[in-house]
């Protein structure tokens, strides 16, 4: 994928609308957008989103796309297991984009305590790891 998409003002309400396929502000948005919903929502139209997708970006962007979908359900899996939660600042930072996109009505929100009511204790990295 080219730089393009790195300046590109993505329409996040769009994006998280998973009956919306279309422009989102992102190059290919349109196939990607269908490609990530199709893979979520395990929709028999896997196979022709996989296709557009092809067409749109080639294949290196097909395993590009496909690995950043694996990647962010890997951290999510294991920050919810662990029960990381996010720090202060990137709490009182991300909370009216949380709240909008409805973010913290995942499961993974009562890891942070302010994210939702009776939220865990904190867990940081360093009880992790230290």
């Amino acid at each position: 994928m080219s730089s393009d998409a790195l300046d590109a003002t993505i329409d996040l309400d769009r994006v998280v609308d998973l009956g919306y396929v279309g422009d989102v502000g992102l190059p290919h948005g349109a196939a990607l957008l269908a490609f990530v919903n199709a893979v979520h929502l395990g929709e028999p139209a896997l196979d022709d989103a996989r296709r557009n997708l092809v067409e749109a970006v080639g294949d290196d962007g097909l395993t590009e796309a496909a690995a950043t979908i694996a990647v962010f359900n890997g951290l999510v899996r294991v920050a919810d297991g662990t029960g990381i939660q996010l720090d202060a600042g990137l709490d009182e930072f991300s909370r009216d984009d949380r709240t909008r996109l409805g973010i913290d009505r995942f499961a993974g929100a009562a890891n942070t305590a302010s994210a939702a009511p009776g939220g865990a204790p904190p867990v940081t990295i360093g009880d992790l790891f230290g």
